[in-house]
């Protein structure tokens, strides 16, 4: 992977960012409310093939379109200056740096993404397979926009051209706030290319980005899992566990296929990897986590170099 943005994160943006979770209570109590009082919202089925192919057409259609929208409308200076100026503080961006905006453009974002989901419901075509695979599509996409490392491979545009224009990646969004006039886009850049809004740049800055040679870090954190669980303490994990490893809690239980999955890939990979990069100034910090438990290797340790 190779870095998109080659500028430090500043200490004020750590310091900024920490309210990354009000979006999570905020869409949490919508959605608890929604699935106990709103019409055709209970007993939902696991899969329905219309809900889904309706889900799908109403994000590229209805909720990309009013997105772009709506994202230019915010760049205008009076609506800027008041709220989306916020969110473009930081210049130099990371995954949760996706949910830093001010309360009133979380409520805008989330009756966008509502659409699909209210529509499914209101015309019993919706699932829950609908419900968590487009919620989790929202937020991989998001974070992953955010998280200023190319990681699409190129082999994927290679297969499917059209391809660019239904999935942004990293590099495209990191032009948006560095440039703040271009790509506009959601996830889709095609709406970008029709209203003319696409950086000149975003081809070029993809390519550069994947052909940038790997860093040797000033700083290297080497650690490792300690149980199966201890996947949940890394920083696509939940905080509240990390804060405390060796506590055991009973729904962790409900997680155990997706414990499972996460252990055979870590034995299968068996390589270790590279699960955080940071900059601060001119000091280059990374976390390297070997695929072993406790049982296999000691401690962790930080090298520097």
């Amino acid at each position: 992977m190779a870095e998109s943005l080659y500028k430090p994160l500043e200490f004020e943006q750590v310091d900024r960012e920490r309210n990354w979770d009000d979006q999570i209570v905020f869409n949490g109590i919508l959605f608890c409310l929604g699935s106990r009082h709103m019409p055709g919202a209970q007993n939902l089925p696991l899969w329905r093939t219309d809900g889904v192919l309706l889900t799908i057409l109403l994000h590229a259609g209805p909720v990309e379109y009013l997105y772009y929208w709506l994202h230019r409308a915010l760049h205008h200076h009076f609506l800027y200056s008041r709220y989306h100026s916020h969110h473009h503080s930081s210049i130099v961006t990371e995954p949760i740096t996706s949910v830093i905006h001010p309360f009133a453009e979380h409520i805008a974002y989330f009756v966008l993404f509502a659409i699909p989901m209210l529509t499914t419901t209101l015309t019993g075509t919706a699932s829950i397979i609908s419900f968590a695979g487009y919620v989790t599509y929202i937020d991989f996409m998001n974070n992953m926009g955010h998280c200023n490392f190319e990681l699409i491979p190129n082999w994927l545009f290679s297969i499917f051209p059209p391809l660019k224009y239904l999935m942004y990646t990293p590099s495209f969004h990191s032009l948006h706030h560095t440039q703040f006039r271009t790509n506009y886009s959601l996830f889709m850049p095609i709406y970008d290319y029709i209203y003319g809004t696409m950086d000149k740049s975003s081809d070029s800055l993809y390519e550069t980005s994947l052909k940038r040679k790997e860093e040797t870090p000033d700083v290297l954190h080497l650690t490792h899992l300690t149980t199966p669980e201890s996947i949940y303490h890394l920083p696509l994990g939940f905080a509240s566990l990390s804060s405390k490893p060796h506590t055991s809690h009973w729904y962790l239980w409900l997680m155990w296929p997706v414990t499972l999955w996460s252990a055979m890939l870590t034995w299968i990979y068996g390589r270790t990897f590279v699960v955080e990069r940071q900059r601060f100034d001119k000091l280059r910090l990374q976390t390297w986590v070997i695929p072993k438990y406790s049982l296999q290797v000691r401690p962790s340790r930080t090298f520097y170099f």
